[in-house]
């Protein structure tokens, strides 16, 4: 159930319908390569999200492309959102689903660079006094695809990502103008050893935004990656809907640090 397609009278049935369980489907715009469109996180995320949610009820919030882009700011096109107001916003928007009757927000997300930020929000998110619970989504898919794969080397713009959009959204996909090969500059290499992490790891290894060889993508492939990708986020809401022990923990939580004591 798509937030945006619903009614207001609608949109009540929905929240009863699936349990007031909803999804973030987070994204980015930026560039990916020269062959696919710079919405192409967020348009997958989405799908992905609303495919899901027709087998597993939820009702998926509208696309949502402002996570965290950094990486992308120095090539035409990508939108870049300053850290602590991407963060505001996901908050504002948690607290208007769950003010609508979403009590189960699950965020996933089609874009890498919000690794971090989606799982720092949900950690954090006992600073405030909340009447709903958000969960981190990582589903854990099959890996059937893999076999299609003509690469080894994949991440960005990819053979995976371009024979995705393939699926999804071919008459977006520019194949004639897709780059040469690329392999990783690997310029982090030294720092990766020692386990240290900087603002140019990105820009080190792709400063194209783009890796592989994208011509071998195609849409055959796509379609079984996104089967995978659906599955495995069905078996993540089923979860989630099904689950009673996080919000008795939630409670319990709460209580204890508004009023913290020992239990010895």
């Amino acid at each position: 159930m798509r937030w945006e397609h619903l009614t207001y009278p609608d949109f009540e049935k929905a929240i009863d319908a699936c349990d007031g369980v909803g999804i973030i489907p987070m994204g980015v715009i930026e560039p990916h390569g020269a062959h696919l469109p710079l919405g192409t996180d967020t348009l997958a995320a989405h799908t992905i999200a609303s495919q899901a949610a027709e087998q597993e009820p939820a009702i998926v919030f509208p696309q949502y492309p402002w996570g965290i882009n950094h990486e992308g700011a120095h090539l035409p096109g990508s939108i870049v959102v300053q850290r602590d107001l991407v963060l505001q916003l996901l908050q504002n928007v948690c607290d208007e689903m769950a003010r609508h009757g979403c009590k189960k927000i699950v965020i996933t997300s089609g874009h890498g660079g919000n690794r971090y930020l989606i799982p720092l929000f949900v950690q954090t998110l006992v600073e405030r006094d909340v009447d709903y619970l958000v969960y981190a989504a990582n589903p854990v898919s099959s890996n059937a695809w893999v076999d299609l794969m003509e690469t080894d080397e994949r991440g960005h713009a990819c053979e995976y990502e371009t024979s995705l959009m393939l699926a999804l959204e071919p008459e977006h996909v520019k194949m004639a103008d897709i780059p040469e090969p690329f392999t990783s500059n690997r310029g982090n290499a030294e720092l990766k050893k020692v386990g240290a992490y900087s603002p140019m790891d990105w820009y080190a290894m792709y400063p194209n935004m783009y890796v592989g060889d994208a011509s071998k993508a195609t849409a055959e492939k796509g379609k079984a990656i996104l089967e995978a990708e659906i599955d495995g986020l069905v078996t993540l809401l089923r979860a989630v809907n099904q689950d009673t022990i996080t919000p008795a923990l939630n409670e319990t939580f709460r209580k204890g640090a508004n009023s913290p004591s020992s239990p010895y």
